[in-house]
């Protein structure tokens, strides 16, 4: 997805574009709005812009094949995590065994709601979740090397469904490897933080 695709959000698409170009980047974010919004869509546009090959002015090129697989939800150094539910009794489900539902559901719509995604995997009364077994399938996808980018991003859509098991995450978080960027996508970040990026 390019910046060019969302539309609005002029300044904070120029204010993204201007710390990825003078690489002042910080190595973790928060994207905030309502349920709905241009957050996720902009954090995805974020990172295929970091990860571009041909940057052109404002904007990735769209082309190149950086481009194509982070549009498509499939490059291997893009670690997405999203909420989920428990499917089998005693297993702890982790993204990547919703991975497939989810390309599928952010390339139909990629300003998903919290309640379409949990209608997509037939959530029913269930509550999702980022578990703690979600959290360490992170660290140890984000400890190996890059695949094919100089960069590793992890887009987490709605860390406020990590619960207690986000203290796994904090040290990754506080120290991590070279080049590794987060991009946590917040719905109820306006409650606890007053103000609003997006």
């Amino acid at each position: 997805m390019k910046f060019e695709d969302i539309p609005g959000n002029r300044e904070i698409k120029e204010h993204l574009v201007l710390e990825i170009d003078q690489s002042r980047t910080p190595h973790a974010q928060i994207f905030s709005g309502s349920d709905g919004s241009a957050a996720l869509a902009l954090a995805i546009a974020f990172a295929q812009y970091l990860m571009c090959e041909n940057r052109t002015e404002g904007d990735s090129c769209g082309i190149c094949d950086s481009c194509t697989k982070v549009s498509k939800y499939i490059h291997p150094d893009l670690h997405l995590s999203f909420p989920v539910i428990t499917i089998k009794s005693g297993v702890a489900p982790t993204s990547l065994d919703f991975i497939e539902k989810w390309r599928e559901a952010l390339s139909d719509n990629p300003y998903i709601s919290y309640i379409d995604w949990m209608k997509t995997i037939g959530a029913e009364n269930k509550q999702g979740n980022i578990t703690r077994d979600e959290c360490r399938s992170i660290i140890s996808r984000l400890s190996l090397k890059t695949f094919e980018n100089q960069y590793k991003v992890l887009v987490m859509w709605l860390p406020e469904y990590l619960g207690d098991a986000g203290n796994v995450l904090l040290k990754l978080l506080e120290e991590p490897s070279p080049n590794t960027h987060f991009v946590l996508v917040s719905h109820n970040i306006l409650k606890r933080v007053g103000h609003s990026i997006i």
